[in-house]
């Protein structure tokens, strides 16, 4: 994974213009490669503010510092792919295990999706931004490789898997740590959120596509 910090070039860190009426808020851009392990893991610095994350090709992982170590910290995390991979996720998680909003971690499954968190010493709360297409193009419809009987695909966004053709027996979804729910239905649309699980028992392969929300 390629990293570019602002501060690398010059700018300075996090913190006041020396009385001019503004703030330092410097920029890290990240930009995943191919060949990188899934997920690529990136460790937010202290003096990150706004990190951009590229994950055309591959699955990105930021880790945002414990949030009891952290009380006042601001973050924004923006996803900005050059070429919107819908079967890609931008995850966040912590160091330490504490909570983003109540939950052990959040992901921008859109294009020019973005989260604005800020740790108030117990947890980093969400404090703003958006999870959707907003401002980006609508992310294309992806083609998924199916593998041997019985199939089994993990979402890696909100989204619809959508089953056509072939001879199926079966369709289950799975979300948790429940048992697998039987859909009812052999072809059609199963709404998904990420990291879900459907998985599709045949004879003959079927057609199936991701359809990112």
């Amino acid at each position: 994974m390629q990293i570019t910090r602002s501060t690398d070039f010059g700018q300075k860190g996090i913190g006041p213009g020396a009385g001019a009426g503004y703030t330092y808020e410097p920029v890290t851009q990240l930009v995943s490669a191919s060949n990188d392990p899934n997920p690529v893991n990136y460790n937010a610095q202290n003096n990150d503010f706004l990190i951009l994350v590229d994950a055309s090709s591959q699955n990105v992982q930021i880790t945002l510092p414990a949030a009891s170590v952290s009380k006042g910290q601001h973050k924004m995390i923006k996803r900005s792919d050059t070429a919107f991979a819908a079967a890609n996720s931008v995850s966040l998680v912590t160091v330490d295990g504490s909570q983003i909003e109540g939950s052990a971690s959040q992901s921008l499954t859109a294009q020019n999706s973005i989260v604005e968190v800020k740790s108030d010493g117990a947890q980093w709360q969400v404090i703003g931004g958006t999870n959707s297409a907003a401002w980006g193009a609508a992310g294309a419809i992806a083609a998924l490789t199916v593998g041997a009987s019985p199939f089994a695909y993990t979402a890696q966004a909100a989204g619809t898997v959508v089953i056509s053709g072939g001879t199926v027996s079966a369709v289950t979804l799975k979300r948790g740590s429940p048992a697998a729910i039987s859909v009812g239905e052999t072809a059609g649309v199963v709404p998904v959120s990420a990291g879900d699980i459907v998985t599709v028992t045949y004879t003959v392969a079927p057609t199936m596509d991701f359809v990112p929300r």
